[in-house]
């Protein structure tokens, strides 16, 4: 039996940082932010103001738990956290036990959600020995990074485009650059919403690239896929609450033209 779990986050500035680096603490934290983002477009020619990784402060982190069994995916747990809901040490401790053993699935995980979780553990103090031997070892750790494996040797394209082009809907309401006005604004509920839809479509997106790479038969395939689409608003329905719910509201059904791929019969192969 293989686990596998696929896991996002979104993030704000980290305000102690930003506040340490503008170097003027009695300065109001929007001015502080403000200088910070000029400095850095000022640094990149004025082609970026994302900072860089060390600002960044989870304030929402989404995953679902999965385990493979006799060529079939079951989808078992989810996950929502916001920074509302408890410390983000016990975020970091949580994400760091779920992964042990397990395969992890991300979309930009490597360029981003990782790195982002392990310099939060080093700020925290959080031990995550199990994850670095995991990293040191041959081949490093089992992490499936989309971003990587659908791009290849060609440039990567978004989540966003990805997800649409085999059915999914894709950023609907709500985009990453949405997410430091959502928290601003108080609206966590939307922020982790649209996180476990990423997560959702991660998933789903794994499960057909699995199809397509041979390491899900077409019958093990449908059969995921048909368990992810009766099994998911169960959980989702369990375990968000019920502003979460509200806001995600519809997106399953949006996923309709994904699923209804999925249950038709494999092509004969020719020969």
């Amino acid at each position: 039996m293989r686990r596998f779990v696929t896991l996002d986050l979104e993030t704000v500035p980290d305000e102690a940082l930003v506040s340490a680096v503008d170097g003027e603490p009695t300065r109001p934290y929007t001015e502080q932010l403000r200088r910070v983002l000029d400095a850095r477009r000022a640094r990149t020619g004025g082609r970026s103001d994302f900072l860089p990784l060390p600002y960044h402060r989870p304030i929402a982190a989404c995953l679902l738990e999965a385990v493979e069994d006799g060529g079939v995916v079951q989808v078992t747990d989810a996950v929502a956290w916001t920074d509302a809901r408890e410390p983000e040490a016990e975020l970091l401790e949580g994400v760091w036990r779920r992964l042990e053993g397990a395969s992890l699935v991300t979309f930009h995980g490597k360029g981003f959600d990782l790195p982002v979780l392990e310099l939060r553990s080093l700020k925290h103090g959080i031990p995550t020995p199990a994850w670095f031997a995991a990293a040191r070892r041959s081949g490093g750790a089992d992490h499936h990074d989309l971003k990587e494996l659908l791009a290849g040797a060609a440039t990567a394209a978004p989540l966003d485009l990805y997800a649409k082009l085999v059915g999914l809907p894709g950023k609907e309401d709500v985009a990453g650059a949405d997410v430091q006005a959502l928290y601003a604004a108080g609206a966590l509920d939307r922020i982790a919403a649209y996180c476990m839809s990423d997560v959702v479509q991660t998933f789903l997106l794994f499960l057909r690239l699995r199809l397509v790479d041979g390491s899900l038969t077409p019958d093990g395939y449908a059969e995921s896929a048909e368990a992810a689409r009766q099994t998911l608003p169960r959980l989702l329905a369990r375990r968000l609450r019920p502003a979460e719910r509200t806001a995600l509201d519809g997106f399953l059904d949006r996923c309709a033209p994904f699923f209804a791929t999925a249950a038709e019969p494999a092509p004969a192969r020719a020969g």
